[in-house]
């Protein structure tokens, strides 16, 4: 696996690795949702999800769509699936018997 892609994985990873960030995805696996809805369901104040929805969208997990004057923020599917697969070979991975 080439570095850039270890660095990207390594970059979601630690990006979810906030309580905040890993609450806000899951709830937007529900769907998308404006600022508002996420704020008054995580019980947070409205500048603290914006910070984090700013990182999730910086490591590219979020995707954000204007609709007139709302602007709702979705899961970028794409992304999740491939950090699916990189779980999946770490989970499939075949064991080697070490030689020590």
């Amino acid at each position: 696996m080439k570095n850039n892609k270890k660095d990207t994985y390594f970059l979601i990873l630690k990006t979810l690795g906030d309580v905040v960030r890993f609450d806000i995805v899951l709830l937007l696996a529900t769907g998308p949702k404006c600022v508002c809805e996420i704020f008054e369901k995580l019980k947070l104040k409205q500048s603290i999800v914006s910070h984090h929805l700013k990182v999730l969208k910086e490591s590219d997990l979020v995707e954000m769509n204007r609709d007139g004057k709302w602007v709702y923020y979705s899961l970028n599917r794409k992304k999740i699936a491939k950090l699916q697969e990189f779980i999946e070979k770490i989970i499939f991975a075949k064991e080697t018997k070490s030689k020590c």
